[in-house]
């Protein structure tokens, strides 16, 4: 995961580790020098509850000279990022139910600000981490976000099948399922102490259990553009 460094107690998540870390220097060093122009359009994309699916997602403000402005639902901009891309979201509700199905990383401003709600119809992330060919786990980052109001028979506030799901600083929480309240867990799950997990129904995981990291080995600072 891009946020992530330092952790050195995972076996086998060590190189993905790595590989996160690496990518997250970049992206820092890259904001600080060139204040945003580093990366090609589609590795970034922007969401706001003002903005519009049928703007391309490359900046978090409209922009009438050149046209580039948010994209409106977090879904659209899964689709359009590139994989291995971010998906930096405003904060707001966004009442959504996320497939997702390619290595990406999703933040967010804070639990407090930036809410995803699953309306009670499906999880709200639903997270195929194994669908392809051969089979190698994608990788999902969630940081910065609140998941409430999934329901689903495996996985309400997250079904992780098969992927490396990464979690820092997000609440998961008053989500409900038959399994797995909060997270439906078949693959790997890494969660910083600042996450919560609490208040599913009628669990909180299930499945292989979230592996938890202290937030020192956490970088907040280059979390997010805002």
């Amino acid at each position: 995961m891009k946020f992530l460094r330092g952790v050195n107690n995972i076996e086998k998540a060590n190189f993905k580790w790595e590989q996160l870390i690496v990518c997250l220097l970049v992206l820092g060093m890259a904001m600080i020098i060139t204040a945003g122009s580093s990366f090609a359009a589609s590795e970034i994309i922007y969401v706001s509850t003002d903005g519009n699916d049928a703007w391309n997602g490359l900046s978090a403000t409209y922009d009438p000279s050149t046209g580039n402005g948010p994209k409106a639902t977090i879904q659209n901009a899964v689709d359009t990022v590139d994989d291995n891309g971010t998906v930096y979201v405003a904060a707001g509700t966004y009442y959504e139910n996320l497939l997702i199905n390619k290595d990406v990383y999703l933040i967010g401003e804070g639990p407090d600000t930036t809410i995803i709600n699953g309306q009670q119809s499906n999880s709200v992330i639903a997270f195929y981490g194994t669908n392809m060919l051969p089979v190698t786990p994608l990788t999902l980052g969630v940081s910065g976000f609140t998941l409430t109001n999934g329901h689903a028979s495996y996985g309400g506030g997250i079904y992780n099948n098969g992927g490396n799901l990464f979690l820092a600083n997000s609440k998961i929480t008053a989500n409900s399922a038959n399994k797995g309240g909060g997270i439906y867990n078949s693959g790997t799950s890494t969660a910083d102490d600042l996450t919560i997990i609490d208040g599913n129904s009628p669990d909180n995981v299930y499945g292989n259990p979230v592996v938890y990291v202290t937030s020192e080995e956490i970088s907040q600072d280059l979390l997010s553009p805002y």
